[in-house]
């Protein structure tokens, strides 16, 4: 952290800076050093510019909470003049949500400032990513944190089908299918998950995807929802299966979120397993995915090398060996 550019801000505003950057890192610990941190930092921007704009104003002052939904225009209008793209205006303005998130939490304040009050960006063909078949670690975060920021817009299923699409990398079929009785919450999967071609697998999932199913069955307790499915929609006062076509309805609309007009359940599919080729290699990647061999794996669902990370990867390796 730079502590020169923090000393010369409002103290009470650097106070509860730190506050919510150690609560963002304990929480986050495995993706502090990437992805999160980029968040904390476009904070640290919004806290330069916002001291410099509103002088010795407290970020959660009555007044500076009434004004804030002109104030973030305001500082959208400004990083714009910088060039800054419609997509990179979007990540900062989640960062300072994020945080005022945060403090609701805290009981910090009673309300969220500017929460369902700005006007959505409004993404233009030459904005809207073309390429969708693999998310980046930034925008995988962006949709889970837009999602629990705008919680009025998107409930518990919307952000268990986001993890858990990207966690288990199952197929739609698969994840449509999952019943309660086959979750084993306690190690993170479920059992006898029937995918294409008849393969019997685990369906897996990690921490944040486990703390939202649990939220998900006390939610269902309490209403005294009673279905064996995971994913139910309600018609006529009953609750039945989720259909795919509405599971694939709710994934298109986390794509709008990222400017993305065509996002599909198979392209998260398809970055699952790519990313685990990242950290783990092309054998586990293609075994997570089910695949018959490899070949599939390498063929359609790994992220092809462009050609100057090629030639700066020979470059390290001519180097190694002295060849320059």
């Amino acid at each position: 952290m730079q502590l020169k550019v923090l000393e010369n801000l409002k103290k009470e505003n650097v106070e509860i800076y730190l506050e919510y950057l150690n609560s963002c890192k304990s929480s986050s610990w495995e993706t502090w050093e990437t992805t999160y941190k980029t968040y904390c930092n476009n904070f640290k921007l919004f806290l330069v510019w916002f001291q410099k704009n509103y002088k010795n104003r407290f970020l959660l002052s009555k007044d500076t909470l009434l004004e804030m939904p002109g104030i973030i225009e305001s500082y959208r209008n400004y990083c714009r003049s910088l060039g800054n793209s419609k997509r990179t205006l979007m990540n900062k303005t989640t960062s300072i949500s994020t945080f005022y998130a945060w403090c609701v939490r805290r009981n910090k304040i009673k309300y969220h400032p500017f929460d369902s009050k700005l006007d959505r960006l409004r993404f233009t063909e030459k904005d809207k990513v073309r390429s969708s078949y693999f998310l980046t670690t930034e925008q995988i975060l962006t949709v889970r944190l837009y999602m629990q920021v705008e919680s009025k817009k998107y409930d518990l299923q919307d952000r268990i089908l986001w993890e858990l699409f990207l966690d288990s990398a199952c197929r739609i079929s698969a994840i449509q299918s999952l019943k309660l009785s086959q979750l084993d919450l306690e190690n993170g999967y479920f059992k006898d998950v029937k995918e294409k071609e008849g393969y019997i697998v685990n369906a897996f999932f990690f921490q944040k995807c486990k703390d939202l199913i649990k939220e998900w069955l006390e939610y269902r307790k309490n209403k005294e929802i009673k279905s064996e499915w995971l994913f139910i929609t309600k018609y006529k006062n009953t609750y039945k299966q989720m259909t795919q076509g509405a599971i694939r309805g709710r994934i298109k609309k986390l794509g709008k979120i990222l400017g993305i007009e065509d996002l599909y359940p198979h392209t998260l599919r398809k970055t699952a397993i790519n990313l685990i080729n990242n950290l783990a290699g092309l054998g586990l990647a293609s075994s997570y995915a089910n695949h018959s061999s490899s070949g599939v794996t390498s063929k359609h669902y790994i992220q092809k090398t462009s050609a100057t990370e090629i030639r700066n990867t020979l470059i390290v390796a001519r180097k190694k060996l002295g060849i320059f």
